[in-house]
């Protein structure tokens, strides 16, 4: 069975979205793949890339290692939305997590920037994989596992650093 890191996101809510979302064309890799980071202005391009750095963090998790797990996640959180995570995340991740014995990362594939940046607050849309690397109930020769997701990330500066203070599946 596929653990994924989407039950931990249940009741997670309270994205805000902006109706004046900007035209920016995001630049691409030779390969066609989007280059993290190319879009907006200097508040946009810091907030998706921090965004895009702590998801992994907060989505990725070994079960033989969840308390460091969740302290890593929870520093790049606001202090509110790190209580909502640890609450989730201690109902329902970790329980199933050891159970399962069960590693799992997450990647992202792209982001961008939705809506202006605005007092400090950005909404970023993330595509991103959850891949399951290992559990008791995985067979090595089984191919891997992988849950396609989207999220929104709501990020707020605080003391100049860009945390998670949402993040909402859709």
């Amino acid at each position: 069975m596929l653990v994924v890191v989407a039950a931990m996101l249940i009741g997670v809510a309270g994205c805000g979205k902006s109706a004046d979302a900007p035209n920016i064309t995001p630049k691409l890799n030779a390969d066609g793949s989007y280059r993290v980071g190319t879009v907006g202005d200097a508040d946009a391009v810091s907030a998706v890339k921090a965004a895009t750095k702590a998801l992994p963090v907060a989505l990725s998790y070994d079960y033989r290692s969840l308390d460091k797990t969740e302290k890593s996640a929870t520093a790049l959180m606001t202090s509110s939305f790190a209580s909502t995570f640890t609450r989730t995340f201690d109902a329902t991740t970790r329980s199933m997590a050891i159970q399962k014995q069960a590693i799992t990362s997450a990647l992202v594939r792209g982001a961008g920037i939705i809506g202006p940046v605005h007092d400090g607050h950005a909404l970023v849309l993330i595509f991103l994989d959850q891949v399951l690397v290992s559990s008791k109930d995985k067979k090595a020769s089984d191919p891997l596992n992988v849950s396609q997701n989207r999220v929104h990330v709501s990020m707020v500066q605080v003391k100049g650093t860009w945390k998670i203070s949402d993040i909402e599946p859709f």
